[in-house]
Parts: structure tokens; C-alpha cells; sequence
């Protein structure tokens, strides 16, 4: 009745099972050809086989087989489009696994693997924020550490204390946190961790960057603080500081909790797909009839 396609690496494949008959929903994810870009541009020393130009054509040749694309975030949904007004678009959030919401505790938290986009983002917290927050402590969870040894050795030495390194279930830090920080300065396409901070309904203070791919009511939560420069996050934090902790029921209820269930959650997901599914589905016994 349909084929679910989870990337677009795998259309000829879906193409074969649905016989030019049966409804294709594609996966679009990233912009693929846009992340080799960047991988390249990392790698001066060896240059690429293929331009971005052409690995976008055939990137959007294929899409144009399915019949309706499935965008993981709002600004890819955007992109997509623009590149293919002809066919049918949808928004579908990814399902993210949620965060504990309690018991509670007083840990200030940053959660971050050791990716480019976070290594950079621990790296300006650490120079242009930390220096502000006198007599602050916060826990950097997550194999983020080794980078930031290498890369920027006078930070790490000054807060080498911060560190936690990498645990077996970050999100379960989210338990005995106070306040959650995501201060995001780079990165493409849906942030998880954000996802994840939003799902434990803690107070966070964030930066616009970390807030990318979803629309424009996860930068008006109440809850949420928006501070892309590093007075004002330093600001927002010590003012994060002076408010009573939120116990596990405040949190369960939170804005941030409450906008994370509507489009993250499991149950969203599966309820948004299976309308979109079935209007599928009808479509195509309707054509075949």
C-alpha cells in the first residue's frame, strides 16, 4: 500500500518494490549535498570528485520520484520547497527520546559530543561566557573534553574541573540539573540536545543558533531565554540563578515541556505520520481504481 523511504540514497530500491504503483513517502533529512560541501571544505588537502552543484542535481532527481517528502525541520522544509515547488511537502518532526523531568538538583549543565559545531560552541562558552560567571560551576557532560584539550588547551586547563566527560546516559543529567545551557554558535539542521533540554522542561538559556529547524514559538517560550551574546548570557544565567528551582511537577508542565510532547514526542509522531500515511494510502487506491 505505501513505501516509507528513510533517505534518498535508497530510491531505487523503493522505486523497484513500488512498482510504479504504490505511494512513495521519502525521508529527506539534511541537504545532503550540502554536508558533503562542508566536510570538504574541512579537508583543504584533498580535493572533492564531485561539485556541490552536481551532487545537488542528483540529489533532487531522485526525490522527485517519491510523491510526498517528509522534512525533519522547518528550515529544510523551507529549502526543499523552494528546490521542488512541483511536489508535495510535509513537516514531520523526528521523535527524540525524552529527558527525565526530576527528581531535580542543583547541577548547571552543557551537554556536548565531540562534533565540530559543539567543540566550537564549548570553545566560546568557555572564552567569552565563563570569565563572567564568577563563582559559577558548570558540568560539561559528554566526550566533548578531548577536542577542547587539543584545540583550546589555556580553556581547558582553567575549567578542566567542569568537565565530566563522556557518560553512559547523558540524558539521565538532566535529572539533578537546575538549569540546562545550550550556548550554540554553529551547526546545521535540527539540534537533538536542544530537543532533548526542551523534553526536561529545566530553565534554559540558549542562543538563537540552537533553537535552528524549529519554528518560531521555540524562541517565545517562557522558560527559554534567548542570549546570543556573551553578556547577555551571562546575564541570563546569574538571573536563572536568582529564581527558586522548578521540582519535577513544574517541570512536567512547563512551556518547554508542553512544546516538545506536541512535536517531538513519540505519540506526535506516530499520530502526524499516520495522517499523513492514510491520505496517502487513499490516494493511491483511488488512482489505482
Amino acid at each position: 500500500d505505501l513505501v516509507h523511504c528513510n533517505h534518498f540514497f535508497l530510491m531505487p530500491i523503493a522505486r523497484r518494490l513500488s512498482h510504479g504503483t504504490v505511494p512513495i513517502l521519502l525521508d529527506t533529512h539534511d541537504l545532503q549535498a550540502r554536508q558533503f560541501a562542508l566536510i570538504n571544505e574541512t579537508m583543504p588537502w584533498l580535493s572533492p570528485r564531485a561539485t556541490y552543484e552536481s551532487m545537488l542535481a542528483r540529489e533532487l532527481e531522485a526525490m522527485r520520484g517519491a510523491d510526498l517528502l517528509l522534512h525533519l525541520n522547518a528550515q529544510e522544509a523551507e529549502t526543499f520547497g523552494a528546490l521542488l515547488p512541483e511536489k508535495a511537502h510535509a513537516l514531520l518532526y523526528p521523535a527524540v527520546p525524552e529527558a527525565p523531568t526530576g527528581p531535580g538538583g542543583p547541577d548547571i549543565i552543557l551537554v556536548a559530543s565531540n562534533n565540530a559545531a559543539n567543540v566550537e560552541s564549548v570553545i566560546w562558552f568557555l572564552r567569552e561566557v565563563a570569565p563572567k560567571t564568577r563563582g559559577v560551576t558548570v558540568k560539561i557532560v559528554g566526550n566533548v573534553d578531548a577536542a577542547i584539550r587539543s584545540q583550546a588547551p589555556d580553556q581547558y586547563a582553567a575549567y578542566k574541573h567542569w568537565f565530566l566527560g563522556r557518560v553512559d546516559d547523558p540524558r539521565a543529567v538532566y535529572a539533578n540539573a537546575r538549569i540546562a545551557l545550550l550556548p550554540t554558535v554553529s551547526g546545521t539542521g535540527l539540534s537533538i540536545k536542544s530537543v532533548e533540554a526542551l523534553s526536561s522542561g529545566l530553565p534554559l538559556i540558549a542562543t538563537a543558533q540552537a533553537m535552528r529547524g524549529m519554528d518560531e514559538e521555540a524562541l517565545r517560550l517562557p522558560g527559554v531565554v534567548i542570549a546570543d551574546s556573551a553578556e547577555d548570557f551571562a546575564d541570563a544565567l546569574s538571573q536563572a540563578l536568582a529564581c527558586a528551582p522548578l521540582d519535577d511537577s513544574a517541570r512536567r508542565v512547563s512551556p518547554a515541556r508542553r512544546y516538545y510532547e506536541a512535536r517531538f514526542s513519540l505519540s506526535a509522531y506516530k499520530a502526524n505520520l499516520g495522517v499523513l500515511t492514510s491520505a496517502l494510502i487513499n490516494a493511491g487506491a483511488v488512482n489505482r481504481a
